[in-house]
């Protein structure tokens, strides 16, 4: 008969003792990098929200009407008129004296441009983004857009694709006399776009397709921005501190101004997720020659 073979039961218990303490080597070893693996891909797929983010309100600030800018007391909203299109107009001065009612284009503003006129803006030399929520400014003689002045309905537009546009609207008188030294005409949006970071559901809004108004809207609980048409998360799991003068920045920071030809934009956007945070600042040069 042959001899059996086997493990007896310490031998069992060596090896499992053996095997267990191989393990938590491996574990203890190996934790950390896996750890540090996931810590930086959440970083990387945070980063890569705030970048995009930052990236689109770039955009909208660099085509934003000259002087339209304008950041709240909190540094929580950012508020501007964008153009759609924008040429130079012929001088007509009963346009700034008496009124017309059209206006004509040196060179082609309209070609693959979709305006909706009945609410699409002419706008005309706007120097003041009504900082101040008074519509007057401390220096006068100066006029803005947010208060009415150098805008006018879009009603009707001919001649897209030529050398010569003709754009009409309502009997208008503009300002200020004499009209834009540059002779500069854009169309805008009737409805402002909005940027806020909102502290108590972590996100920061993209809001368009509200109504225009003189003083900045700052509550996303009460009309305009409550009953706005369009509000697109740009990026969640957004803190909302409020600003501390050295140490906690404002999301929005503007040096503001009347018809200032060149200003900076500064935009502060912080994620946490994962027990993981970053923080992107951007800064955007913004040309305010009206």
């Amino acid at each position: 008969m042959r001899a059996q073979r086997g493990f007896t039961l310490l031998e069992a218990i060596v090896a499992m003792v053996i095997v267990g303490i191989i393990a938590a080597m491996v574990t203890v070893f190996m934790g950390r990098p896996i750890e540090g693996y996931f810590s930086s891909v959440a970083r990387a797929s945070m980063a890569d929200i705030a970048d995009t983010a930052l990236r689109r309100l770039g955009r909208d600030v660099r085509l934003a009407l000259p002087n339209s800018v304008r950041v709240d007391s909190s540094g929580m909203f950012l508020e501007l008129l964008p153009i759609k299109t924008g040429g130079r107009y012929v001088q007509d001065d009963t346009c700034f004296a008496t009124g017309c009612t059209s206006m004509t284009t040196m060179g082609d503003m309209l070609t693959s441009v979709q305006l909706a006129t009945g609410s699409d803006l002419i706008a005309i030399y706007n120097q003041y983004n009504n900082s101040g929520a008074d519509c007057a400014p401390t220096t006068a003689g100066l006029f803005s857009a947010y208060c009415g002045h150098g805008v006018a309905v879009l009603t009707a537009v001919s001649g897209a694709g030529t050398n010569s546009n003709t754009l009409n609207f309502g009997s208008t008188v503009f300002q200020p006399p004499g009209g834009s030294p540059t002779r500069r005409v854009f169309i805008i949006s009737a409805s402002p776009v909005t940027y806020a970071c909102d502290a108590a559901a972590g996100t920061v809004w993209r809001i368009s397709g509200y109504t225009r108004q003189s003083a900045q809207p700052t509550s996303l609980a009460t009309a305009p921005l409550s009953t706005a048409t369009s509000k697109v998360p740009l990026a969640v799991n957004a803190t909302c501190p409020a600003v501390v003068s050295g140490s906690v920045p404002p999301r929005f920071s503007y040096s503001s101004g009347a018809s200032e030809r060149y200003n900076l934009l500064s935009a502060w956007i912080t994620l946490q997720s994962q027990g993981e945070t970053i923080s992107l600042l951007h800064q955007i040069h913004v040309d305010n020659t009206p």
